[in-house]
């Protein structure tokens, strides 16, 4: 299984994503998930903002060996998940490349998306499948992650929060619930 994730430089929120997911499926002690991220504008090579290496750093997950990779069309097609921080992101990856519109989804919609109750051992396939058939909220401003660049570390922060919440989500979806999560009774 692999998961993509998507913003402008890939500078901040998707490499943030993406070290996020990886140290949530981590814990979890899944290791059959691919996750890296991408950037519709990247220049490739560049290093993480600052602000983000040190906003997740206070969460002990290491972003300074990130260097930002531009989006790339088989990238996009050989995975099978693909999170987008903004509908214009969505955009941009729809127009690059069209078959893919089944497969991308909003970061901050995943919270919202109803999705058909799974039992614990199905496998990746048919949690794949759940998860892009599941029912999105409508796609509204709010489900947008902004861009923190240029902004103060309080603001990277916030952003990772944000993208916590919908990386758990995520993780729920792909792993099933957490053995630790409340239960729903």
């Amino acid at each position: 299984m692999k998961v993509l994730f998507v913003c402008t430089g890939n500078l901040c929120r998707s490499p943030m994503a993406e070290v996020l997911l990886k140290d949530e499926l981590r814990r979890r002690g899944r290791t059959d998930v691919e996750v890296a991220s991408r950037g519709t504008w990247g220049m490739d090579g560049s290093p993480a903002m600052p602000e983000a290496v040190e906003a997740v750093g206070e969460l002990d997950i290491d972003l300074r060996n990130h260097r930002a990779r531009s989006l790339d069309v088989d990238e996009v097609r050989a995975s099978d998940v693909v999170v987008a921080m903004t509908s214009v992101h969505v955009r941009e990856i729809i127009q690059m490349v069209p078959e893919a519109e089944p497969k991308v989804v909003l970061l901050k919609q995943l919270r919202d998306t109803e999705v058909a109750p799974l039992a614990a051992d199905v496998g990746n396939a048919e949690r794949i499948e759940a998860l892009l058939t599941g029912r999105r909220p409508a796609t509204v401003r709010a489900h947008d992650v902004d861009d923190p660049m240029g902004m103060p570390l309080g603001t990277y922060r916030r952003t990772v929060t944000e993208l916590l919440d919908g990386v758990e989500r995520l993780a729920d979806l792909i792993c099933g619930p957490r053995p630790d999560a409340p239960s729903s009774s």
